[in-house]
């Protein structure tokens, strides 16, 4: 191996030498600075021994045949003199142009008796992930590792930016595990750090865990897919704009929930009505979105929920409800209309349904005691899918896949046909229409968590418990 063209002990330098890559492939770059043979003698073998469809070739390669590094399985971070791991992410474009990253961000794994030990502040996942080298490239399955474009690199200091939610993130996990409960263990639990299955299959990745006989499926701690995007964008800002102010609600030693709770707390037992009167705004009762429009208020956010730092890096999703005196409701639960193009291409755990049913839900609850009485605000309700759900969910996705992409957009599941999720049109009418993979046009549509699935697994629990 030849001289490295970076210090491995300096993190600027080896950011620097990272964003080098930029709006460039590996190959070209060690074309460019003859750096085959200056870092590794068998850069193009290595190219060559990468399965192109292997998740993880890309990184494989980017270690090995730019850095100059062997691929290993070590606990330390990747560059330990500078105390700094490498990550790569993948990038999708979606049929807007938009481009967002492919997938969740898998940082380590873990074992359960391990992180029973642990404290954050001596974490396995503090000590190698606070500062982070993130190379995000354009994913296709159809090259190998060293043709693919990369599009930023850039460091990411995730306590710095975060640290009082990833802390509680991880404690939730750790907690879990303290309590005999790893096999309740969720992606659903938190907001930015999850705890990712691994393994092909559960019955080959069970393991033991320390508090209970019940083995539970293995696990790594990974960045959620909306928290990597987030950064993402976040870094892509800075970028072009330099240092943007990021509209955040929460101080630096708050959680999300104690915020959500605080700013909701003082218009407990209010009506809609009297709501905005202490906000000095102007209330219209034949707005239909009354309700929802309160909420979103009191947070902060506007129309889409990506104007807060926060919710745009939890995915987390503001829901209202209104509950009748008998603690029932009629409503079902929309979600983002589906692109009927991008979803022909995803895998059910990269897709936008997966990351939104494994994301956390905060239900407004707007009630009323009687028939004709207001309804006022109840309470707030913060909520997850369990994930011995997810299957079904995932039964209700696959088959709106197979049928977009046999050109089938007349049969999909109705809300008659299962008890826990559907796919109808949200379209505002019959010309609110989305191009499909067959190059024609059909009626907007969107999945939705049936009414009789919310009433079970959230109303009954808090009205009739």
């Amino acid at each position: 191996m030849g001289k490295l063209l970076y210090d491995e002990a300096s993190i600027p330098s080896i950011v620097e030498y990272a964003q080098r890559l930029e709006n460039k492939t590996i190959d070209e770059v060690n074309t460019e600075q003859n750096s085959y043979a200056g870092i590794h003698q068998n850069s193009q073998q290595i190219g060559q021994k990468q399965n192109k469809k292997n998740k993880g070739a890309f990184g494989n390669y980017l270690e090995e045949a730019y850095f100059g590094k062997k691929n290993d399985n070590k606990s330390q971070a990747d560059f330990p003199l500078a105390h700094l791991e490498l990550k790569a992410s993948p990038l999708k474009t979606l049929s807007n142009y938009e481009v967002r990253v492919k997938e969740r961000l898998v940082l380590n794994h873990f074992t359960f008796t391990d992180i029973d030990k642990e404290v954050f502040e001596n974490s396995h996942f503090k000590e190698k992930n606070e500062n982070i080298l993130l190379v995000f490239y354009h994913y296709d399955s159809k090259l190998f590792p060293g043709d693919l474009k990369v599009q930023l690199a850039d460091l990411w200091q995730c306590l710095k930016e975060d640290e009082a939610q990833l802390r509680a993130d991880w404690q939730i996990i750790a907690d879990k595990v303290h309590a005999g409960k790893a096999h309740e263990i969720s992606e659903g639990d938190t907001l930015y750090l999850g705890a990712c299955t691994k393994g092909a299959t559960a019955a080959t990745s069970m393991q033991l865990q320390p508090h209970s006989d019940i083995k539970a499926r293995g696990r790594a701690l990974c960045f959620k897919s909306c928290y990597i995007n987030h950064i993402y964008q976040i870094l892509t800002q800075r970028k072009e704009h330099g240092r943007i102010l990021e509209n955040r609600i929460l101080s630096k030693n708050e959680t999300f929930e104690q915020k959500i709770n605080a700013l909701f707390n003082p218009y407990l037992k209010k009506s809609a009505e009297e709501i905005c009167a202490i906000r000095g705004e102007k209330y219209n009762p034949a707005n239909k979105s009354r309700y929802a429009d309160i909420a979103r208020k009191i947070v902060g956010l506007k129309k889409s929920e990506d104007n807060l730092y926060e919710f745009n890096a939890s995915g987390i999703q503001l829901k209202t409800i209104r509950v009748e005196p008998d603690g029932t409701s009629i409503e079902s639960l929309s979600f983002k209309n589906v692109d009927f193009c991008g979803i022909v291409e995803e895998e059910w755990e990269e897709s936008d349904f997966y990351s939104a049913i494994t994301s956390k839900f905060i239900f407004v609850l707007f009630k009323h005691d009687t028939k004709d009485s207001e309804y006022y605000l109840d309470r707030v309700v913060f909520w997850q899918i369990p994930e011995n759900d997810y299957q079904i969910f995932k039964d209700v996705w696959e088959d709106t896949k197979r049928k977009i992409k046999s050109g089938d957009y007349e049969h999909f599941i109705k809300i008659s046909e299962n008890h826990v999720s559907h796919i109808r049109p949200k379209g505002k009418n019959a010309k609110d229409v989305m191009y499909t993979p067959q190059g024609s046009y059909e009626k907007k549509k969107c999945f939705w968590i049936n009414q009789e699935y919310i009433q079970k697994n959230v109303l009954d629990k808090v009205y009739k418990s």
